[in-house]
């Protein structure tokens, strides 16, 4: 099994090594599962059966009874992120959503954040508060096929009747906040508004395309960047000036999208190491999210198991980040499953990248997380890893290091148990949410051709980023 900083830094063709801890109870049972016989330990069985929180159904608006004891793992935090072992399953959405309204409902949570384009996702917030727009088409310009699900459209037009506001922390995609930026200044500094078009006209042509902006030499991107710093600084500079033509919050919203637009120039130039540098912005704007919608703000986090995982041995992960900075305020949940389907662009090493399509996975390895999981034979289960002693024969394999499913945008069915990786749950993760069956997201149609703007997620580009096996938008 390869260690998981590896797995960051390479394609999804990569080789998978399997090993069995010698510390593993020997098996002495087996349960059938309709052609699946999972081997089971009776003394891992009964303590799972006894310690994990099952519940009843991943639907939203079917009550909180069987909810009712998240309330004391979750506590006081502020932030609840939740995970994801794939991009296209319909039950962990579903099941977010069924969270958020519980969070909401229960424990006074506020506001929401995906991992989408920050621009753009404030459009649904807009919609959110105001009406105003069309949800669908505003989801579909979130850039994300992914997220363009009828289970997410469903979630917004709650959060629509509860006034939960919407947020976005990725950075991908700056062209609109350029244009944020234009808009602001043309309102509230017009005689400098040619200033600001100089500083950002020679990225304004790459805004929403890193190949392309790969293609020019360091000497030219170095004057980019200085150019958007430039501009960047300008909007500090003036920051009395503005809010004084402006507002507070708008005067925050224009130099957020200042920054923004360096994220995006920075993360293009550094493509070997993109991964890192995206979950630190992403960690930088859900800070910012916090900071403006106020002190008592308690938010919930959407992205994939690795984004929102915390991993004490690097500082690559968002999730990382933000533990150092909140502590016990942020609580991590991720999501696992035994089997079923889900959405993901076909992916071969050798000729590219096909199309979006239904993949379905079986059994698991039998040293693997989830096979444990199975054990319990509970179709729909949680799981507090903070408050497990590790000291028994019934829990000793729960540390791992074990094989744990990671599933991005790409996918390849004839190399399965390359979506694996080396995992270490109880350090990446508070709570472990698992199903043992799962099927593929209701995928909704893009309202524009694939190759504007809501389809941009499909090109090489952004799926180049997506082939770290484990690795979400």
């Amino acid at each position: 099994m390869i260690p998981r900083i590896f797995l960051l830094l390479l394609f999804s063709f990569w080789v998978f090594v399997s090993g069995c801890s010698e510390d593993d109870p020997p098996p002495t049972g087996v349960v059938e599962d309709d052609t699946i016989e999972v081997t089971v330990d009776p003394t891992i069985a009964a303590w799972l059966k006894a310690s994990v929180i099952p519940f009843a159904t991943a639907n939203a608006g079917s009550g909180f009874d069987d909810l009712q004891p998240l309330k004391q793992v979750i506590g006081d935090a502020r932030i609840v992120a939740l995970g994801e072992a794939t991009h296209g399953t319909r039950e962990f959405f579903l099941m977010k959503h069924r969270l958020l309204e519980f969070l909401v409902k229960e424990m006074g949570f506020t506001c929401f954040a995906i991992e989408a384009t920050w621009p753009e996702s404030n459009l649904v917030n807009d919609y959110i508060h105001t009406g105003e727009g069309n949800p669908a088409a505003l989801l579909a310009g979130l850039y994300f096929w992914t997220w363009n699900t009828q289970e997410v459209l469903d979630m917004i037009l709650w959060m629509r009747e509860n006034r939960v506001s919407f947020h976005g922390f990725d950075m991908q995609f700056p062209a609109m906040a350029i244009d944020n930026v234009e808009s602001y200044v043309a309102r509230v500094d017009p005689a400098n508004l040619e200033i600001y078009l100089v500083l950002y006209q020679n990225f304004k042509a790459y805004a929403n395309d890193p190949r392309s902006y790969t293609s020019l030499t360091p000497q030219q991107k170095y004057v980019v960047r200085d150019q958007l710093r430039q501009a960047y600084d300008m909007i500090v500079d003036r920051k009395d000036m503005y809010e004084l033509r402006s507002s507070v919050k708008e005067y925050a919203y224009a130099l957020q999208s200042a920054r923004v637009v360096q994220q995006g120039e920075e993360l293009y130039s550094q493509r070997n190491s993109s991964y890192i540098m995206r979950d630190m912005f992403m960690a930088e704007n859900t800070e910012w999210i916090l900071e403006q919608e106020g002190p008592q703000a308690k938010i919930v986090l959407w992205a994939h198991n690795y984004h929102v995982s915390v991993d004490p041995n690097n500082q690559a992960t968002m999730g990382t980040h933000l533990r150092n900075t909140f502590g016990d305020d942020m609580i991590v949940l991720g999501f696992s499953f035994f089997k079923g389907s889900f959405n993901a662009v076909e992916y071969d090493p050798w000729t590219g990248y096909g199309g979006l399509k239904k993949h379905t996975v079986g059994i698991p390895p039998e040293e693997s997380y989830s096979y444990h999981f199975r054990m319990a034979d509970i179709p729909r289960m949680m799981l507090d890893l903070r408050t497990i002693d590790f000291d028994s024969t019934a829990t000793d394999w729960i540390p791992g290091p074990r094989p744990f499913r990671g599933i991005g945008a790409v996918y390849n069915d004839d190399y399965a148990l390359n979506y694996f990786y080396n995992a270490k749950l109880p350090q990446e993760f508070d709570v472990m949410i698992y199903f043992e069956q799962t099927n593929e997201s209701v995928l909704l149609p893009f309202p524009t051709r694939l190759d504007g703007p809501a389809g941009a997620n499909l090109n090489e580009n952004f799926l180049g980023r997506e082939s770290i096996p484990h690795d979400g938008p």
